[in-house]
C-alpha cells in the first residue's frame, strides 16, 4: 500500500494535537478504479482495511516473455511501431495490478482507438512507450551478412550459349530490438492504424527514405510499395496476421478449442523476423513462438546469368 509522505508527516504532527481524523483513507488503487468504472474482477476481495485479500505480498501476475524484433534485411533500415497491452478485465486483484506497474506497464487515462479494430478503454495497461497510447517507435539498422557462392559454367550449343547459374547462400546477423516483459494479452506491430489488410505494417528505408516500388502504376505512398518490390509492407504480408475478418497482431492463448497460428502461450518467447525477400506466399515478416523462435534464417539467391532471370527466398536451419 502506497501512502503520501507529506500526508503521513502532517498526520504525525496533528496526531499529537488529536487531529488528522478523516484526512486520508486507506484504499486499494485497484478497488478505487473498479468501483468508479464498474469493472472489478471476480478475484478481488475487500479486506477489513479496504485492500484485496492477500495484501502485503508481491504477487506475480504472469510469467515474463522475451519479445524480439529482428531486421534481417542487409540493405535497408526497418521502421515500425510496437504496442503491447493487458486488458483491465484480465486483472483479478490489486497485487496483480501492482505487479504490472512494477514491470513498466502504465494505465491509459483516456480511450485510445487503433484503426477500426481495437479500442483500448480507460485503465488498459500498456507497456510504456513514448508514442500515443504507449506505442513504441522501432527503428533498426540494416542486418550484417556474409555469403558464399557456387556456380556452374554455361555450355555452348550450336549458336546458343546457356547462361551460368550462381547460387548465393547468405547467413545474416540481424539487428535486434529485445525486451523482457510480463506476458501481455496482445502484441501489435503496425505502422498505420489497421482498417484493412492493405494498411502498412512496417516499411524499409535507405538513409531514411522509403524504398520505392519498381512496379508500374504503383499508386501513391504509402501504398505504392505494398508489394514484393517496394519498401512498404502490409498487414497481409505478416504471415500470422488475420485478414478475414481483420484482426492483426498476436494474442495470448486462452486455451479452449486449440491454439491458433496467431497465438502464443504465457511465458513463451515471441520473435518477429522482418525479411528482405518474400516467402512463397508473399510474406515479408515471419512470426515464431517458443523454441522455433531461435531458428537461424538463411537467405538463398539463385541467379541465371545471361537470361535475366533470378529466384530467391528465405530458408531456415537449426539454431
Amino acid at each position: 500500500m502506497r501512502f503520501s509522505r507529506r500526508i503521513l508527516t502532517l498526520c504525525g504532527v496533528l496526531g499529537a494535537l488529536g487531529g488528522c481524523s478523516g484526512l486520508y483513507t486507506i484504499r486499494n488503487p485497484y478497488l478505487s478504479y473498479t468501483e468508479e468504472y464498474g469493472v472489478a474482477g471476480t478475484g478481488a476481495q475487500r479486506a477489513s482495511s479496504g485492500a484485496a485479500a492477500g495484501a502485503g505480498t508481491e504477487a506475480t501476475f504472469r510469467r515474463s516473455l522475451t519479445l524480439r524484433l529482428r531486421n534481417n534485411n542487409p540493405a535497408a533500415e526497418l521502421n515500425t511501431t510496437l504496442l503491447c497491452w493487458v486488458s483491465v478485465s484480465s486483472i483479478r486483484s490489486g497485487e496483480q495490478q501492482d505487479a504490472l506497474l512494477r514491470d513498466g506497464y502504465v494505465q491509459l487515462t483516456q480511450e485510445q482507438r487503433i484503426g477500426s479494430v481495437f479500442t483500448l478503454p480507460v485503465g488498459t495497461y500498456v507497456y510504456a512507450g513514448g508514442g500515443s497510447g504507449g506505442a513504441m517507435a522501432v527503428f533498426l539498422g540494416p542486418a550484417q551478412g556474409a555469403g558464399t557462392s557456387q556456380g556452374t559454367q554455361g555450355q555452348q550449343q550450336g549458336q546458343t550459349t546457356q547462361g551460368s547459374t550462381t547460387t548465393t547462400s547468405t547467413t545474416t546477423t540481424p539487428t535486434v530490438s529485445s525486451m523482457t516483459l510480463t506476458t501481455p494479452d496482445v502484441i501489435l506491430v503496425f505502422s498505420q492504424p489497421p482498417v484493412s489488410c492493405d494498411g502498412v505494417a512496417f516499411y524499409y528505408t535507405q538513409n531514411g527514405a522509403p524504398l520505392p516500388s519498381s512496379s508500374p502504376g504503383g499508386g501513391t505512398a504509402p501504398f505504392a510499395g505494398s508489394n514484393t518490390t517496394g519498401g512498404y509492407k502490409t498487414f497481409a504480408q505478416v504471415d500470422v496476421y488475420q485478414c478475414s475478418p481483420l484482426n492483426p497482431g498476436v494474442f495470448l492463448s486462452q486455451g479452449g478449442s486449440g491454439r491458433q497460428q496467431n497465438e502464443y502461450i504465457e511465458g513463451e518467447d515471441v520473435v518477429f523476423d522482418f525479411m528482405p525477400l518474400a516467402d512463397a506466399n508473399g510474406n515479408f515478416c515471419t512470426v515464431r513462438f517458443g523454441a522455433a523462435a531461435e531458428t537461424i534464417l538463411t537467405l538463398t539467391t539463385t541467379t541465371q546469368q545471361g537470361s535475366g532471370t533470378s529466384s530467391s527466398g528465405p530458408s531456415s536451419g537449426g539454431g
